[in-house]
C-alpha cells in the first residue's frame, strides 16, 4: 500500500468499516510510514476533541456563555494546527517534485525498488490458499493462461517441490504466484517456503538484471531475488539464506541454457568451394 492509497481510504479506516484483512494491510504500511502514522494519529485525536466538544455542547445546553466559547475556541486551534501541518506537508511535496524535475529522480529509485521488495514480501507473509495445487509444471501453466495478459512460465527450480499458485499483485502489478516447499536434508527442521511473484513490466519500470545476474535484497525478514526474462520480472521470497538463493538460481539457469535448442549452424555460401568450368 502506497501513501496515496491510504489517503483515499483514511476516512473509512477511521470509522472502522475494513475487514480484518485490510485493516492488516493498512496497519502493515503504517508500521513503516512515520508520516502516514502521525496523520492518522492528528485525524483521530481530532476526531476525539470533536466528539468531545459536541458531547460536551449537548451536556451543557444551559451552560455559561464563557464556557461554550472556550470550546469554540479549542476546536478551531485544533483544526488550525491540523491544517497547518498539513500545509507544511503539502510545501514539503512541492519541494520533492521541484527536485524530481531538476535532474535527481534517479535517488528515489532505491525507495521504488524496495517497495517492490516490501509488498511482495508481505503478500508471501499471508499464507494465502493455492487456488491449484498438486499440479505438474505444465498444468500450471496453462491454468494461468488468460488469466493474466502475460504468459507465465513455470521455473523449474532444483532440489524444490511445487505446491501450488494463485492470482495475487505486487503494488500495483496483477501477479502470478507460484509456490514452492524445499524440504531439509536433516530430519526434524522446518522445510524451508518459497513463493514466486510474475508480473509484466513492459515499460521496464523495476529495476531488474537478466539471468545470470539476480538482485537480492531483504524485507520484513525475508530475503528477495529480482530478475527480468524481457518484459516479465521474477520476485522470488523466502526465509533461504541468499547463497541458497542464489546457488539455487544458477543450477536453474544453467538447466535451461542446456536444455534450450541449439540454432541450427546455416552454410556460409562465400566458403563453399566454386566449380570453375573450362
Amino acid at each position: 500500500m502506497t501513501c496515496q492509497e491510504l489517503d483515499s481510504i483514511l476516512y473509512p479506516y477511521l470509522d472502522g468499516e475494513f475487514q480484518a484483512e485490510e485493516r492488516l494491510e493498512v496497519e502493515a504500511h503504517l508500521t513503516g510510514c512515520a508520516e502516514c502514522r502521525q496523520r492518522v494519529n492528528e485525524e483521530a485525536r481530532l476526531r476525539q476533541s470533536l466528539r468531545r466538544a459536541a458531547r460536551h455542547a449537548v451536556e451543557s445546553t444551559r451552560a455559561p456563555d464563557a464556557l461554550r466559547s472556550r470550546i469554540q475556541l479549542g476546536v478551531h486551534q485544533e483544526q488550525r494546527r491540523v491544517t497547518r501541518v498539513w500545509w507544511l506537508r503539502a510545501s514539503a511535496a512541492a519541494a520533492v517534485v521541484v527536485v524530481m524535475v531538476g535532474g535527481t529522480w534517479m535517488a528515489l529509485q532505491p525507495m521504488r525498488h524496495q517497495r517492490f521488495l516490501e509488498d511482495a514480501a508481505r503478500r508471501h507473509a499471508k499464507l494465502l490458499p493455492a487456488e491449484i495445487s498438486g499440479a505438474s509444471h505444465e498444468n500450471v501453466e496453462a491454468w494461468f493462461d488468460g488469466k493474466l495478459d502475460h504468459r507465465v512460465s513455470v521455473p523449474r527450480l532444483p532440489d524444490v517441490k511445487l505446491s501450488g499458485a494463485r492470482i495475487s499483485n505486487v503494488t500495483d502489478r496483477p501477479a502470478a504466484y507460484i509456490s514452492y516447499e524445499r524440504h531439509p536434508d536433516n530430519e526434524g527442521k522446518p522445510s524451508k517456503r518459497i513463493g514466486l511473484f510474475v508480473f509484466d513490466d513492459a515499460r521496464r519500470e523495476v529495476e531488474a538484471p537478466p539471468l545470470p545476474s539476480v538482485q537480492v535484497g531483504s524485507s520484513l525478514g525475508y530475503n528477495v531475488a529480482v530478475w527480468r526474462e524481457g518484459e516479465i520480472v521474477y520476485e522470488l521470497v523466502s526465509d533461504l539464506d541468499e547463497s541458497d538463493i542464489r546457488r539455487m538460481l544458477a543450477e536453474q539457469g544453467a538447466a535451461k541454457a542446456k536444455a534450450a535448442p541449439s540454432r541450427p549452424v546455416t552454410p556460409d555460401v562465400a566458403a563453399r568451394p566454386v566449380s570453375l568450368q573450362p
